[in-house]
């Protein structure tokens, strides 16, 4: 792999990571959070929650009561993995992968969004549109004017994964699933072995757009190597700037590890932003959830 410090700056951490305090569920491992969010005077989060017996994934949702986060056992499940929630003018999208197996194996995946105006009140079973199928990473912001879409496709030149962008006027455009192929290429400074996904997206004004994303690679054994960067992107003139690496695993405590090839990944769910820093939340070898206090990594 070519010299990653060459290509992206380094973010600058205000603390060393902790591992997040979640209630422990028999059997399950519980990892890849949403970004927090608050409701009234409660915050919550959505996790992933894996079934070590048979692999099969579940996004709960979780709540905090004091420094540890309980699972809402009264709230609907979603047989989904990696959720992720985005709040709009109009309403409240929450979505994850949907996943098929067979025999073992992934048959496909898709991505499924919920819509509505309460949290408490999306179906499991009505989800309001679907991306096309094998594409992760779906994310949505809400611009002054419409909304902001960014895809992750894979293939031909877009290789192992990139990300593109594109716009639409209303939520509704995202049940016409010929939508997510009309994004353009965001120029990044990435090799041929490497992929990339956006995790969450901030609105900063009306040109430009701070993208939290995962930077990836597989080295000569088969191990996965994830770390967490952001950058800031003019959706006007597609330029990107400010790129930095923010996270490694290195920056949290050493734990357990879903399998030895997974040891070096994190994965970011999202940001809950105070006034002079930034917490970051994030799955830690797909097994535990890590936070990490870092400084505004968008600055314009």
């Amino acid at each position: 792999m070519g010299n990653i410090e060459n290509r992206f700056e380094e973010g600058e951490k205000l603390d060393r990571g902790e591992k997040l305090v979640i209630e422990s569920l028999p059997n399950k491992r519980i990892y890849n959070p949403s970004a927090p969010f608050k409701i009234e005077e409660n915050f919550y989060l959505f996790c992933r929650v894996e079934d070590r017996m048979n692999g099969t994934s579940e996004a709960r949702l979780f709540q905090q009561k004091g420094n540890e986060w309980i699972l809402v056992k009264n709230y609907p499940t979603f047989n989904l993995e990696d959720p992720f929630i985005t709040f709009l003018n109009d309403g409240i999208l929450f979505g994850g992968v949907d996943v098929k197996w067979e025999n073992g194996k992934v048959k496909f995946l898709r991505t499924n969004f919920y819509y509505g105006k309460d949290i408490f009140a999306l179906d499991p079973q009505k989800p309001f549109a679907q991306g096309p199928l094998n594409m992760k990473d779906i994310r949505i912001v809400q611009l002054k004017n419409g909304l902001g879409v960014f895809t992750r496709p894979q293939g031909k030149e877009f290789l192992r994964g990139r990300i593109c962008y594109l716009e639409i006027e209303k939520i509704e455009d995202l049940k016409n699933r010929e939508v997510f192929s009309r994004g353009r290429l965001i120029d990044l400074p990435l090799e041929d072995e490497e992929w990339v996904g956006t995790n969450d997206v901030y609105l900063l004004d009306d040109e430009h757009l701070g993208i939290l994303a995962h930077f990836a690679f597989q080295d000569k054994d088969g191990n996965l190597h994830y770390q967490v960067i952001t950058f800031v992107f003019n959706r006007k003139n597609f330029k990107v700037k400010n790129l930095k690496i923010i996270a490694r695993r290195k920056d949290f405590p050493q734990g357990p590890s879903k399998e030895k090839r997974l040891e070096d990944v994190v994965f970011p769910g999202g940001f809950w932003r105070e006034k002079d820093y930034y917490l970051l939340y994030c799955g830690l070898s797909d097994e535990e959830i890590g936070v990490l206090k870092i400084k505004n990594p968008f600055v314009i």
